[in-house]
């Protein structure tokens, strides 16, 4: 079975680095970066199946960042993960067509079940 392949957007590395551990070796990460242009023209460049990335970023937001995706690569899945717990920004990921919303504070348990709900075609969101 083919690994799905990942693209990470955080504006502090070290947000990239402890994403990368925990995808680990079942998926292929194929990048990251740490702004919302970048984001954009990286992952349409890269075409990944799955692209982790925050809600404040750079540039262009990661709410705008993934509309603009949603827009021209439309079966790509998104993941957001932040530290944002305002529920507006929630459903507002989810409405633009994120398959999931993890707090940061809860992604070493959240974040690989919503990874494979996205991957599987399913929605998971935690704001508690």
């Amino acid at each position: 079975m083919r690994q799905a392949t990942v693209l990470l957007a955080d504006d502090h590395p070290m947000m990239c680095v402890a994403l990368r551990q925990i995808l680990g070796a079942d998926h292929n990460v194929i990048g990251s970066v740490e702004d919302g242009r970048t984001l954009v023209k990286m992952a349409l460049e890269l075409k990944p199946d799955l692209v982790v990335l925050d809600v404040a970023l750079p540039f262009l937001n990661g709410l705008e960042a993934g509309r603009q995706l949603k827009a021209q690569i439309p079966g790509l899945k998104l993941v957001f993960v932040t530290m944002n717990r305002d529920p507006d920004i929630a459903r507002e990921a989810l409405r633009l067509g994120a398959s999931g919303y993890v707090l940061k504070d809860e992604m070493g348990e959240e974040l690989l079940p919503a990874i494979q709900n996205a991957l599987q075609g399913t929605h998971n969101a935690s704001t508690s």
